[in-house]
């Protein structure tokens, strides 16, 4: 076994494990004196459960990236400028680079121990991770990003080109190592491997889930990537042969719900005041009502008072959704003009914070908390727990793999078998199926909701266009619908009236507050010279900005 070296990780090992698991302490080697000496079993459970909650936080329920793809707005002036304007702050890649600390020496003991098993889920989880990192940021350190133990202190940044032929390297050479017959004589425990028990199948049907993911995200690059080596077209095919076919390959996690670091960040552990302020954007619940989808009460909940023309006096009414959800709704006779009459509510994207204190109000003289304007509605009851079987952290779907192959099925040139409108049906039912929607229940019909004009493939314009706007409402509180528009420009999603830079969305994360040592700040500068600022970038601010274009998306046309 490997001696770590490093004390301090070992420590931020031993202080997050219990956060998440409750794995036999002897995991652990035998000598309780010599603390430096962890196995892989162990470390393993430390990275999954934190790669877990930080990509989940990227695209969660209170972030930028949900502000922009119009899940959610805030509707109070606490930082509102941030989601509801796109007045990014400075991203972070800590989390990820300890964690990517942490992957290294799993692979470093696999390697040395001859354990292919390890060893293939070090290849996924280093991509999986770099991947990321890079998705975000663009160029970023890879190649000497974990020297620190050579005393590498300020690594170059890699370009972005580079970094994406890598973590297809290491997804490819993942995969087969987990095909290999001979990785069913290496164990994990399992309660060390809390995603899939230390099943290699499982493992490799997610490696080839990223693959395709990587495939997509780099297809506008494809001549580029062909020239570094990697051919998109014939690994997106490999990938596609094994991958997720059912909800039950999901990567995806639980929250545990004892401590604040375990439970959902919306929940009381993680939120003194419960979190009103964040509504429903109407952008994504006007979508969701024209399509009559019950996803929409698994989200969001009706509004408190109702705006009817039906009522001449305030009357209260039980109402009851899809799933037999019971609540008490106030109905108020419309006096005022422009109101919304609907039962669900959303605020509207980008506007002046003080009209959304007051959005949809009306005439209404009432006190209400700021918070609790009881004319919009609110995120279902199960955003503000700690756990719920509904919310999880999703690295990869079913839904998604379904959505790749319908896109690349659309595309033509991945020469994939299989039938668009299969892999799209396939894609919307197991997001239906993930939210507890099934067919026939309470007068819900799959059929019906597959004939209705603005879901159905065959009749839409632009097919793509319309894959990925279900895909879109499938991604619901996940990173990947604002990486999958960067690339698409769908949905085509527009700025309300009020937004920092102009009438577009941002494009990365601006890279953290740079060290001001010269030898930092050598590789920063020439990592900020490729990128691309738009005309979005104010004149005179650096193009470190959220809205310059990395390598993956210029001279691409996209998303504008």
């Amino acid at each position: 076994m490997k001696i770590i070296k490093t004390g301090l990780l070992i420590l931020a090992i031993i202080i997050f494990i219990p956060l998440f698991s409750c794995i036999d302490l002897t995991e652990l080697n035998e000598d309780p004196n010599n603390p430096e000496k962890v196995s892989s079993n162990y470390i393993l459970t430390y990275i999954l459960t934190n790669t877990a909650k930080a990509y989940s936080n990227l695209g969660g329920w209170n972030s930028n990236v949900a502000g922009a793809m119009q899940y959610i707005q805030q509707g109070t002036e606490y930082q509102s400028y941030r989601i509801n304007y796109y007045d990014w702050d400075r991203g972070s890649w800590s989390t990820f680079y300890n964690l990517l600390r942490n992957v290294e020496i799993v692979n470093e003991n696999a390697v040395e121990d001859e354990n292919i098993m390890f060893e293939a889920i070090s290849l996924t989880l280093r991509a999986f991770l770099f991947g990321t990192v890079t998705d975000l940021f663009g160029d970023c350190p890879y190649s000497e990003s974990l020297e620190a133990n050579n005393e590498l202190y300020f690594p170059e940044y890699d370009d972005q080109k580079d970094i994406y032929k890598g973590v297809l390297e290491d997804l490819k050479r993942a995969n087969e190592l987990f095909a290999d017959p001979k990785i069913s004589d290496f164990t994990i425990a399992s309660n060390s491997d809390v995603l899939y028990g230390g099943d290699p199948v499982k493992w490799r049907k997610f490696t080839n889930a990223l693959r395709l993911r990587y495939c997509m995200r780099l297809y506008h690059k494809k001549t580029e990537m062909n020239e570094a080596g990697i051919n998109i077209l014939a690994e997106f095919k490999d990938a596609a042969s094994f991958t997720f076919t059912s909800n039950n390959d999901n990567a995806e996690f639980d929250y545990i719900g004892s401590t604040a670091a375990n439970s959902f960040s919306g929940g009381p552990l993680n939120e003194s005041n419960s979190p009103y302020r964040t509504k429903p954007c109407a952008t994504i619940v006007n979508k969701l009502k024209s399509l009559n989808d019950p996803r929409l009460s698994r989200w969001v909940t009706p509004v408190q008072h109702k705006w009817d023309y039906g009522v001449t006096e305030i009357s209260e009414k039980n109402v009851r959704n899809i799933f037999g959800e019971g609540y008490e709704v106030e109905y108020r006779p419309v006096t005022a003009q422009g109101v919304d009459t609907s039962l669900y509510v959303g605020l509207p994207v980008g506007i002046l914070a003080q009209d959304a204190l007051n959005f949809n109000i009306g005439d209404d003289k009432g006190s209400y908390h700021s918070e609790k304007n009881p004319y919009i509605s609110f995120l279902h009851e199960r955003f503000r727990q700690n756990t719920e079987e509904y919310v999880k952290m999703n690295l990869a779907s079913y839904s998604e793999v379904a959505f790749l192959l319908a896109e690349a099925s659309v595309l033509g040139d991945f020469s994939i078998e299989g039938s668009t409108g299969e892999y799209y049906k396939n894609g919307v039912l197991a997001s239906l199926n993930y939210w507890g929607v099934s067919d026939g229940a309470n007068g819900f019909n799959f059929e019906n909701y597959f004939s209705n004009d603005d879901v159905n493939l065959e009749t839409a314009s632009d097919k793509l266009e319309r894959i990925m706007e279900q895909k879109w409402i499938s991604a619901w509180f996940n990173v990947e619908a604002w990486l999958d528009w960067r690339r698409t420009g769908y949905p085509p999603i527009e700025t309300g009236p009020v937004a920092e830079f102009g009438p577009a969305l941002p494009l990365r994360f601006m890279y953290p507050e740079p060290n001001q040592d010269e030898k930092y700040l050598v590789n920063y500068n020439a990592a900020v010279e490729k990128l691309v600022p738009t005309v979005y970038v104010p004149g005179g601010q650096s193009k470190d900005h959220s809205y310059s274009k990395m390598w993956l998306i210029q001279n691409t046309g996209k998303p504008y």
